[in-house]
């Protein structure tokens, strides 16, 4: 049951269980259009709706997109309505960073965009924004400029000449790249200069016009600038800190396995293997590998192709081991929720735990007990749980609102380490009953120790705007290793009592690359941990980490680290350091005579710096941080300075959006329609020519209903096509109801001496549709549909026009488990296919009576980067007294069409409205052979040829061009008994009813239009044709 709450600018959608994230993302929303509008200068003109999930699994289902949306998608925002769609996965600091990330592009989309795909084509707007700018605006904008994270990042490409020019920054890298780019323009011109740039973009109408207007210098100017700056700060580090190899092993190499992504190293308690997680093949999957050397033993789970293992939650993995070492238990994504399954890594048998929550992650398994922990998140909140093998019971062990993540046992199994950001609230009993978790700012995130007999819990770790995490307990119980960014770069630390007994923390690494998700063996000799390396992930080992020493006792800062509040402030974070100004280098320099100085509070001319050391708030507890003049809307009584800029915007009158309490008013959900989408177009049938389409579609704000209008009026009602579609999608059951009108015109000679006339067809009636999703990967489709068909004559009036009605019921199941490829328009990797089955009852001697099956089944290996071959078998059969035609010969949307016998393959109603073509068939025109039977195969090797292709007298590019070679082969008959697929004639072996074509073909993207070209030639194994050409449209199977 859905439901919606409103704050000033925002109306936040949520169902059953989700108030309390509805109203935190609406109080977090507004504090972030605060900022926004203050650092780029533009008032958004409409209200922006955001749909709230509580778990990315339930994210995946939404019907507002239609894209599936992977882990990793931490929120979209799309443009048909201008919605933001954000999941809760249990961490409040990263939801927070999503919605206002999204917010921005939600905020671009109405500065630029008028809110609307519908406004860019009604205004024909062609600004385009490249990835690196729209992404890492919005990262620098949420995070307050740059964060530890992106500068780690940044920092391994610089270092290892990775970092390509700023205009080349594409994938995952336009989110970092874009991100420091924009640190820098807000560190050395200032932030104000940030909206000015967006002002003259939407003036100029250009990006690299805007920043030629504002910087005066352009793009490739300002990114080589960037570029020396980062090489100005990071170069100088290599002298004083060591690369991940000078002290450790390389166990996998991405660079030469492939992937990039080698990550959550477990050790098996024997310490002789440990499993992991790799993309070396494309999909996740789970590995083991000899501890030794890293040389991979077997696969012992392939993810990402079945539904038992649809994702491997690779950003918060959790795998681990029994203490036997004979069993290996993973969490992944299975169905609408999370799982935990068991494997026996020598007999490949699988147990599935009766443990479902919306997310699950970081397994680990007790050392003396059958008990697994692991990190449950539910509605409100991650928490840390276990789960009993032999009661079979699950229990939450710490249930309260705050993040927990990253767990791991003590060696006796009293204790259970993890990770949080709750401060120094150790249980319920300490949280306020006002506690509003929308103001709790966290300090960073510690260490924690939880007591399994009482629940008590200890806080290990206490380091300010820092992560400590990764604990890993010596097997006498008087250490600890973990993990800290305290100096900007992730290094391992170890906690021991020295021998005056003191308890100390001191690094054990001092690395230029971040360290990550280590596993130490048993007896203590061996460390594994993830690593950042040529801007991909690798795992490497370190002998005796505790025994390790440094020459030092503690990691110099980095630079981010010293100018990290100062750059928060000038994006306009107000926390533990606010700082607004012109001059940026006098900020950064008093910045640090304050932090020396030890002055809780400094006030400077033209800038405002506050540094609190000691927090006088104690409302909350603290960690709390109050701020009423950022409120715009969630405190009654409370005027913001917002509140008259709006006031003459009727968008954001609301007047009772607020309870007597000043909690937001809940409001049911109700369907109301809007359009997404009214636009006429083009399209090219091979048969009918160009046909002009306008379109209309409307849905509902969750996507759940959809009405879709689409119409193509010549003359009158009888010769035009129109079609009225309402899909019903909120269940996991699809249903739609369609009415359709379609009329064709056909010039056929049909040979009896009248020479060409010209017939219309007409097909209209109504189908009723379902879709059955068994599971991400496999379908059942059906439906029914009532078909009243017509031919009239249009030249003999005199000819009667034939009519037949028919019930048309059908049945599909379909598989799929490709992997897409982007740069080649097609699948690479995985299988396809779908069976179906339809047919007609004969009513009456105008009936039409027929069954027809069919199989498509395509399979595609990757061979390399871009490299694939694909194979594909398509057949159909059709049976009854009125079989269906069904022909084969030419390509989909053959712009250069030739026909078999100079005429389309209709002529009688029955082929109009049923017959069904067979493609594709190179070297060979349309119709060249037809029956009710049919069977081919193709077979195509895919390669690339040209990335970009400039022309040199025209401006005109091609992107991504293709190659292909390809063999097709294809039959159709009618009569089992005369088909002969080979003969012997005149003493040589050669194909009679068998159709082959071969030949080599290019694809391109030219002026948005995929465009394929081939040639291609037949042969009966003993002769050749000439080369037959073929222009089309559209994307290879």
């Amino acid at each position: 049951h859905w439901k919606y709450l409103q704050s000033k600018h925002f109306d936040v959608y949520f169902y059953q269980g989700g108030d309390f994230i509805a109203s935190y993302t609406a109080q977090v929303a507004e504090e972030s259009l605060n900022q926004l509008q203050k650092n780029l200068d533009y008032n958004i003109s409409n209200r922006i709706p955001i749909i709230v999930f509580l778990s990315h699994n339930e994210f995946q289902q939404n019907n507002a997109i239609d894209e599936f949306l992977p882990e990793g998608v931490g929120g979209v925002t799309e443009l048909f309505k201008n919605r933001i769609l954000v999941p809760f996965e249990g961490d409040y600091e990263k939801f927070r960073h999503v919605i206002h990330h999204e917010l921005l592009h939600a905020f671009m989309n109405d500065m630029y965009y008028g809110g609307s795909i519908q406004n860019i084509i009604s205004k024909n707007i062609t600004l385009q924004f490249p990835l690196w700018f729209s992404e890492g605006m919005a990262e620098v904008q949420s995070l307050y400029g740059l964060d530890k994270a992106t500068d780690m990042y940044i920092r391994d490409l610089v270092i290892n000449n990775y970092l390509p020019p700023l205009e080349y920054i594409g994938g995952y890298l336009a989110y970092r790249g874009g991100q420091s780019f924009f640190a820098f323009l807000g560190s050395q011109y200032g932030v104000d200069k940030l909206g000015d740039l967006m002002i003259n973009i939407k003036a100029l109408g250009d990006v690299y016009a805007g920043f030629e207007e504002t910087y005066k210098m352009s793009v490739e100017k300002l990114g080589e600038k960037w570029q020396k700056e980062l090489k100005k700060r990071y170069w100088p580090e290599i002298d004083t800190k060591e690369e991940v190899m000078d002290f450790s092993k390389r166990l996998t190499n991405h660079e030469k396995d492939g992937g990039f992504y080698n990550v959550a190293p477990k050790i098996s308690p024997n310490g002789e293997m440990f499993a992991f997680i790799s993309n070396r093949d494309d999909l996740f999957s789970v590995y083991l590998a000899k501890t030794s050397t890293g040389e991979v033993i077997e696969m012992v789970l392939e993810g990402n192709n079945s539904a038992d293992f649809e994702e491997l939650n690779i950003l918060t993995p959790g795998l681990t081991w029994s203490p036997n070492g004979r069993f290996l238990a993973v969490s992944s994504k299975s169905g609408s929720q999370d799982a935990i399954t068991v494997i026996n890594v020598n007999s490949g048998d699988r147990e599935r735990l009766p443990v479902f929550n919306n997310e699950i992650s970081y397994l680990a398994w007790s050392p003396t007990e059958e008990k697994i922990a692991f990190i449950g998140q539910n509605n409100k909140q991650s928490d840390v749980y276990i789960y009993d093998r032999l009661t079979r019971k699950t229990s939450n062990l710490t249930d309260d609102i705050f993040s927990d993540e990253k767990i791991t046992w003590s060696p006796d199994g009293k204790f259970i380490y993890f990770t949080s950001d709750r401060g120094d609230y150790l249980n319920r009993t300490m949280i306020p009953s006002d506690f509003n978790m929308a103001y709790y700012e966290s300090k960073g995130k510690d260490i924690y120790k939880l007591d399994v007999s009482n629940l008590e819990i200890s806080r290990e770790t206490n380091i300010d705007y820092s992560i400590e995490t990764d604990a890993q307990i010596s097997s006498d119980g008087t250490k600890m290793i973990y993990t800290s960014d305290v100096s900007g770069i992730t290094n391992v630390y170890i906690r021991e009592t020295d021998t005056s007994g003191n308890v100390i923390d001191r690094p054990i690494t001092n690395s230029l690359s971040p360290i990550d998700q280590i596993s130490i063996s048993k007896d203590g000799k061996k460390m594994l941990f993830v690593s950042l390396n040529k801007g991909a992930y690798d795992i490497f080992s370190m002998d005796n980490p505790f025994d390790k020493r440094l020459d030092i006792t503690e990691i110099p800062p980095t630079e981010f680290v010293k100018e990290r509040f100062v750059m928060e402030g000038l994006f306009g974070k107000k926390t533990e350091v606010t700082a607004i100004t012109d001059s940026v280098n006098s900020v950064k320099d008093t910045l640090f005579t304050v932090l020396e100085s030890n002055d809780s509070a400094v006030t400077l001319t033209d800038s405002t710096v506050i540094v609190n050391q000691t927090d006088s708030s104690t409302l909350y507890g603290q960690d709390i941080k109050i701020n009423f003049e950022n409120q715009t809307d969630t405190l009654p009584g409370k005027k913001s300075y917002l509140d008259s800029m709006y006031a003459a915007n009727k968008n954001f009158k609301i007047d009772d959006n607020l309870n007597p309490d000043g909690t937001f008013r809940i409001n049911k959900y109700k369907v109301r329609f809007t359009p997404d989408l009214v636009y006429g177009n083009a399209n090219y049938s091979s048969f009918y020519g160009v046909q002009g389409v306008a379109q209309i579609s409307l849905s509902d704000m969750l996507g759940n209903h959809r009405i879709n209008i689409i119409t193509s009026m010549v003359i009158d009602l009888k010769n035009s096509d129109y079609g009225l579609a309402y899909y019903y999608l909120p269940k996991r059951i699809d249903y739609g109801m369609e009415i359709f009108h379609t009329a064709r015109f056909v010039l056929y000679n049909r040979r009896d001496g009248n020479g060409d006339q010209l017939f219309r067809y007409r097909n209209f009636g109504g189908s009723l549709l379902a879709s059955y999703p068994i599971n991400r990967f496999k379908r059942i489709d059906g439906g029914l549909s009532v078909s009243n068909i017509s031919r009239e004559n249009l030249d003999n009036s005199l000819e009667p026009i034939e009519r037949k009605t028919l019930m048309l019921p059908s049945l599909s199941f379909v598989h799929d488990n490709t992997i897409f490829n982007y740069n080649t328009y097609s699948p690479e990797k995985g299988t396809r296919y779908n069976i179906s089955v339809s047919g007609s009852p004969k009513f009456g001697e105008s009936g039409l009576g027929f069954v027809n099956t069919q199989l498509d089944y395509r399979t595609y290996f990757k061979i390399g980067t871009d490299y694939s071959f694909a194979w594909r078998f398509a057949g159909g059969a059709s049976f009854g007294p009125n079989p269906v035609r069904y022909y084969i010969g030419g390509v989909p949307n053959w712009i250069n069409r030739e026909f078999q016998n100079d005429n389309i393959p209709i002529s009688n109603i029955e082929e109009f409205a049923f017959s069904q073509a067979g493609l594709p068939l190179r070297g060979y025109n349309y119709d060249a052979k037809s029956g009710s039977k049919y069977a081919m195969m193709n077979m195509e090797f895919r390669y690339p040829i040209f990335k970009y292709l400039i022309l040199g007298l025209l401006p005109i590019g091609f992107q991504d061009i293709m190659g292909v070679a390809f063999l097709d082969m294809g039959t159709a008959w009618r009569d089992d008994a005369d088909l002969k697929l080979f003969e012997k004639k005149d003493g040589s072996f050669q194909a009679k009813d068998l159709l082959i074509g071969t030949g080599v073909g290019t694809r391109a993207i030219f002026l948005n239009f995929p465009i394929k070209f081939d040639v291609a030639w037949n042969t009966n194994l003993k002769k050749w044709s000439k080369p037959k050409y073929y222009i089309s449209l559209g994307f290879d199977f």
